[in-house]
Formats: structure tokens, sequence, C-alpha cells
């Protein structure tokens, strides 16, 4: 066992071990975030640790990114897979852990690249699952949490920790502003490509992904027709826009898109930072099998003593206050 400052001292050691440019980038963002205080970041990932009793557990994070977290959560003994889709966090985290090997750190941790909603992964393998701050991302969250209740062992949880909730209302503004950034700005563009240069190099807004796929597709229509289309098809995909724009015609009927489901990559499907409600993915997650509970993520005295309350009216108020939350599924049966 480690002591809190030893934790943050292999945490950093960890997310310095590789060279990767994204790597980099990404370190840079999150000294004014998340390790901008390292004693919270350890006590959220210790909260996390009790809450799931995660003592030589066999757990798979999925949206591992780097994988720093699923590294503390392999120091406390259990033996952890970081899942993401992305290649080149996975190169960088293959390089991480290489690093801390070489140091003679003892910890099972492996990464692999994949997609949750088809992981090549052993069914009734793990005994949790947890996902922070990554399932707003996932482009299909229904399958993802039906492939989770075939990953976990009987009686196996999962827990969904973010603060991208929907119910917060300074979350939703500042969401909906980073939108319009993702939709038209250059400048937004020029940011993440400074931020993570590999994942982001070929970045374009998404207006003008969807206005290219467009214009390939049909080549005859108008600048209003294609403007039209461009503006009518956030949040769907390359061949949905195909397909609407080889039938267009005035007056046409679009598919509808959830509200908080428009800011999506028309060619990968990943969604950019869509907005939750914590009360949908309970009820996803019991239609995958789960026994649910919806969680907040107070650290203080007294509202500490809230986190667990089951009363919705009561829950709206504090996620007013603070928009975090834990989604906590049992698999039944």
């Amino acid at each position: 066992m480690y002591t809190d400052d030893q934790m943050i001292a292999l945490i950093e050691q960890y997310m310095h071990g590789s060279d990767h440019p994204d790597q980099i980038g990404y370190r840079e963002q999150v000294k004014t975030r998340e390790f901008a205080d390292k004693g919270v970041f350890l006590a959220r990932l210790q909260n996390l640790a009790q809450l799931g009793n995660f003592t030589n557990k066999r757990i798979l994070d999925v949206g591992c990114g780097f994988g720093w977290q699923a590294f503390a959560m392999s120091l406390w003994g259990n033996s952890v897979v970081g899942l993401d889709i992305l290649p080149s966090m996975i190169e960088g985290m293959n390089e991480s852990i290489a690093s801390m090997k070489r140091k003679g750190v003892h910890f099972d941790l492996t990464a692999v690249a994949g997609d949750i909603c088809s992981p090549s992964l052993e069914p009734s393998s793990f005994d949790a699952i947890y996902s922070n701050e990554a399932i707003e991302h996932v482009h299909d969250l229904q399958a993802m949490f039906t492939r989770c209740a075939e990953l976990l062992r009987p009686g196996g949880k999962i827990f969904l920790l973010n603060d991208s909730n929907v119910l917060n209302s300074k979350t939703r503004e500042e969401t909906l502003e980073m939108w319009r950034l993702r939709e038209h700005s250059w400048d937004w563009v020029a940011r993440l490509k400074k931020w993570r240069p590999v994942e982001h190099g070929n970045a374009k807004p998404f207006a003008l992904m969807r206005e290219q796929i467009v214009r390939t597709a049909n080549p005859n229509l108008n600048d209003e027709a294609v403007s039209n289309i461009v503006e009518n098809t956030a949040g769907l995909i390359k061949p949905q826009i195909v397909g609407i724009s080889e039938s267009y015609h005035a007056g046409m009927k679009f598919p509808e898109v959830g509200q908080y489901d428009r800011c999506r990559n028309p060619e990968t499907g990943e969604y950019a930072e869509r907005l939750l409600d914590p009360y949908l993915l309970g009820s996803m997650l019991r239609r995958a099998g789960f026994r649910t509970q919806v969680r907040h993520c107070f650290r203080r005295f007294p509202l500490n003593l809230l986190n667990g309350v089951p009363f919705r009216p009561i829950n709206k108020a504090l996620f007013e206050l603070r928009g975090a939350f834990v989604v906590v599924g049992e698999l039944v049966g």
C-alpha cells in the first residue's frame, strides 16, 4: 500500500512516462483542470475505489485516455484493463506503462485499443467497469451498456462518473457555447490541434465537414440547398448525410436529432461533449439488465450526506449546485 503522497508522486511519474505529442498536450491541459489540485484528484479516485470496493478486482476502465486513473487503480492491487477507441491514447499509455515497469513499480495494467460498443474482450471477465468523463463521446450508449452487461461477472457493477450534466444550467450553457465553436470556429480547431496534435491533426469545423460531404455527394445542389442540409444534419453521420444529399428536394423532412446530440463528428460518429441526463442513463442501464442508483459527488459535510438521496425533486436542486454525478449499475441475475 502507498501513502497519498507516494500515490501522487507515482501518478505524476506515469503521466510523464511518455513523450507522445498528444500526451504532452493533454498534460498541459490537466495542470489547470483535473490535476490542478492533486489532493482532490486522488480523493476522487479513492472515493470511487471505496464506492466500488475496488480491492483485488479485475476492472475495466472505459475511455481510459492515457490511463492515469487506471494506473492509480492498479496500484491498489487491482488488475485493470484500460480501453480507448483512440490509438494515439493507447500508444501513449503503453509508453507510460513501460516507463513505470522499467522503474520497478509493480502493477497490473493492460492497454487495449477498441470500441466499447464492440470490444474484443472476454465475456463475464470483469468484476467492475467504470468510465470517468468519457461516455459523453460514445456513439451508441445503449450498445455500450449492453456490452458492459455481457463483460461483467454475475453481480458485477458499473460506475459512470461525469459532469456533462444537462440538469446543471451553468454546464448546459457552457457546453452549448462549445458546440457553436466546434461547429464553426477555426480558432477552436487550432486549440484542439495544440492540445492533441495527432488526434486532431486533420480536424475541421463540423459544419464545414458536413458541407464537404454534401457537395461531394451531390455537386448539382445550389448554395441554398447545401446550407439547408448542413444546418439540418448536425448530429448525423456521413452515410445519412450522403443519402439526404442525393435525394434532396425542397420541403424535405429531415431526421429528428436529440436536442443535446447535435455536436458530432460526421466522419467518426464521435460526439463532442454530449450533454447527459443521469436519470436517462439510469433508464438505459436498466434496459441492459442493471439495478441503478443516481448519486451526487459532494465531498464536504453536510452536502456529502446527500450523495445517495433517492428523491428526484431534491436531486434536481442539488444538481443545480453541482453537476457532477455517478450512476451506479449492479448487474441483476
